[in-house]
Parts: structure tokens; C-alpha cells; sequence
């Protein structure tokens, strides 16, 4: 291998974490962490996505003289951001930190068609999660070939919902504001390398966390009290990733991930609105059904494909393919997808042996949540369900510096 492919970066050329199950935005890789000597590198991407379906009950608003039966875009602009740094503070011992934004969701829709009294306001799902993570690593090398590693994750979570709508039935004009909580985990795994041969392969587990967040709950303005207060436990989940990266010849390297996330132990359902809902299930069985505000059927695993290409001294290029699973959710506004197809392209520029910038562009074919799943017979349901499912798609593009020292 030659000086250009050795020292070449797990991932570089695609600095796009994006991913497309549940409240995933990113991989949370430590690949940062494995470069050698001292290391730091700052990532930000953005995604813009086209994502809509069609609303039920057709029929009914035929009568009031609608005619487009389209959600429109449901899905606001993505901006996420990576910072991370690594020290060799030691021949056999490094330190590192790590910050990035792995959960989060920026739903907007709001159905306002022309009817025969005018534009009205019909159905609104608003949904906005975020989360910032900060991992602080320790890895131990006992010999120049592997590396041993763990560290304590530090997570803040914070969310906000508004339902409006006849689908919500008693639940329509609902609010819940998740006030920002903290909560601390960890994170272990081993990497081995052969930096002559461009192999670079690490193992990392990532641990649930648990949050304690106060949840302040209301239906068109009033405050709901009818259990007392008591925060609600949110469990952000483990997961676990696999990278690989090898050299086939002097000019072309092979990368892939396969991640593993355990989505389908997550769920959230604040107090009053549970309290709620198990009343009107108890009066009302035959039409009222309990079930959590937010949760999901499945696991997600994505897997990832590359190769990237040495030009020459300077430049790098890539392209790889992604597949993820979905959660296995139904259609409906905060779910229209479920799963995805990615192709992204990369390019690298080395300025010289310790600094570089890497670009790189994802177009996303997202899946379509199953429509068959829906329970037609229950007009409470998890959140505003879909007659039909658009072919949606997204755009993604990020940009990396990287340096060593």
C-alpha cells in the first residue's frame, strides 16, 4: 500500500450520517477516535427531503367539497453537526471525545385544503425531537495492532408534540412539551488495524440511557392533571456498530457498516395522556384502543457498501450504497417511510499529510410504510394515519475537515 492509502480515513469521504428508522439522524461512530497520532475533525451536513402520502377518509371530505386529499411535505429541513477529537497521550494509551446529534425528528403537517367555506385548517401533526450526545473515550493499546476501548456517554434529550385533528377524536388539540433532560451511559468495543494493508476493522457497543423528563401535557390550552405530576422515564436504546475497511490494491479501498439498534424497546406515553386514553378504552373498548404516544414494532439494521478510489497524491474518491430496515410502523404522518435505499458519492482533498476536506452527496429512496397494517376500526391511533404512501426521496450533502497533528 502506498503513503496516500495507508493514512487514508475510515468513512472520510462521506461525512453524511443520516439514517431513516425511527428517531435516527446518526451512526454515532468512533472511527474518529481509531486515526493515529493526534486528531481532530468537524463534520456539518443538511437534508431536505420530499416526503407526503394522502389522508383517510376521502369520502367524508368530499362532502365538504375537497378535492386534494395530499399531505404535502411533512418533513422540515435537517441541520446536524460532529465534532471529535483524539490524543495520543501515551505510546499505549489515547483519550478522545466525541460530540454529535444521534436522535431526532422535524415533522410539520398541517392540512389546509380549499373546502366550499374556504381554505380550513383540517389536521396538524407537529412533531420536534433533538438530542446531543458527548462521548468521552479511553483506549488502551497493547500492541500497535489493536486497541481496546471504553468510555461514559453524557445525553441530553428534549421533544415537543401538538395533535389537531378528527383522527385524535378526545385527543385532538393535544400538546406535550418533553423539557430537556440529561442521562449517562457508555460505550466499550476492540478495533484491530494493519495501516500497511489499509485493514481497519472496530466493534463498538453503545448502552441504553435513561432519561427523567418532566412532561407538561395540555389539550387546547389547559393543562391536564388528572394523575399528579411525576416525570416520565424515556430509554434512549443500545445499539451496536461493526466497520470494516480493507485495501485491495495500491489504489482502491473497500469500506462497510452494518449497525444494529434497538428500536423496538424504545416508547414514550406521558402520564396524563395514558391516563386518558385507559379511561375512554375502559368506557369504550369497541372503539377506543390504549397505546403508547411513541413506539416501534422492530429493530433497525442498516448496512453499508463502498469503495473508494486514490486519484492521486491529493485526491480520494467514493461511492457507496446503504440499505436500513425501517421500524415496521404503519403509514401515517410521522411515519410515511419505513426503511430506505441510499447512494452516496464522496470526494476528498488532501492538502497535505495532516489536514484534508472531504464533501460528499446522498439521495435517499425511502420505502413505503405498510398501509395494510392500519386498524381501520380504532380512530385513535398512534398518530395521524395515511391512505396512501407518496414516493418520497431525500438529499443530503455534509462537508468534513479533518486534521492531524
Amino acid at each position: 500500500m502506498n503513503k496516500v492509502t495507508s493514512g487514508f480515513a475510515l468513512g472520510a469521504c462521506v461525512p453524511i450520517f443520516c439514517n431513516a428508522a425511527a428517531l435516527e439522524k446518526s451512526d454515532q461512530s468512533i472511527l474518529a477516535f481509531l486515526e493515529s497520532n493526534h486528531y481532530i475533525e468537524a463534520s456539518y451536513g443538511e437534508l431536505y427531503a420530499d416526503v407526503s402520502g394522502q389522508v383517510q377518509r376521502t369520502d367524508a371530505l368530499q362532502q365538504l367539497g375537497i378535492q386534494d386529499y395530499s399531505t404535502g411535505n411533512v418533513v422540515n429541513d435537517y441541520h446536524f453537526a460532529n465534532v471529535a477529537s483524539k490524543f495520543q497521550i501515551a505510546p499505549q494509551l489515547s483519550f478522545g471525545v466525541i460530540y454529535d446529534q444521534p436522535y431526532g425528528a422535524n415533522i410539520d403537517y398541517d392540512y389546509q385544503p380549499e373546502t366550499l367555506l374556504g381554505k380550513q385548517q383540517i389536521e396538524v401533526t407537529r412533531l420536534k425531537f433533538e438530542s446531543e450526545n458527548l462521548s468521552m473515550l479511553v483506549g488502551y493499546q497493547p500492541t500497535a495492532h489493536w486497541n481496546i476501548f471504553a468510555g461514559a456517554v453524557y445525553q441530553q434529550f428534549a421533544g415537543k408534540l401538538d395533535l389537531f385533528g378528527a383522527n385524535y377524536s378526545i385527543l385532538s388539540g393535544y400538546q406535550v412539551d418533553f423539557k430537556r433532560s440529561s442521562g449517562q451511559g457508555w460505550l466499550t468495543g476492540l478495533s484491530y488495524q494493519r495501516p500497511e494493508y489499509a485493514l481497519k476493522t472496530a466493534l463498538t457497543y453503545r448502552s441504553k440511557i435513561t432519561h427523567k423528563s418532566d412532561a407538561v401535557e395540555s389539550i387546547n390550552g389547559t393543562t391536564l392533571d388528572f394523575v399528579p405530576f411525576e416525570s416520565i422515564e424515556i430509554v434512549t436504546p443500545q445499539s451496536v456498530n461493526l466497520d470494516l475497511q480493507t485495501g485491495l490494491n495500491a489504489k482502491n479501498i473497500l469500506y462497510s457498516a452494518i449497525r444494529w439498534v434497538n428500536w423496538q424497546d424504545f416508547e414514550i406515553q406521558p402520564h396524563q395522556f395514558g391516563t386518558v386514553l385507559d379511561y375512554y378504552a375502559q368506557i369504550s373498548p369497541e372503539i377506543v384502543h390504549s397505546f403508547n404516544l411513541v413506539d416501534y414494532k422492530k429493530d433497525q439494521w442498516s448496512a453499508k457498501l463502498g469503495l473508494a478510489h486514490i486519484l492521486n497524491d491529493h485526491w480520494v474518491a467514493s461511492a457507496d450504497v446503504t440499505w436500513d430496515s425501517g421500524s415496521g410502523n404503519p403509514a401515517s404522518t410521522l411515519n410515511p417511510s419505513d426503511g430506505m435505499y441510499a447512494l452516496t458519492l464522496g470526494a476528498m482533498y488532501k492538502f497535505n499529510s495532516n489536514i484534508f476536506a472531504a464533501y460528499g452527496v446522498k439521495y435517499f429512496h425511502f420505502n413505503k410504510a405498510n398501509v395494510g397494517k392500519l386498524d381501520t376500526n380504532n380512530p385513535i391511533t398512534q398518530n395521524s394515519t395515511l391512505s396512501e404512501v407518496g414516493n418520497n426521496s431525500a438529499l443530503a450533502h455534509g462537508i468534513k475537515l479533518g486534521y492531524r497533528f
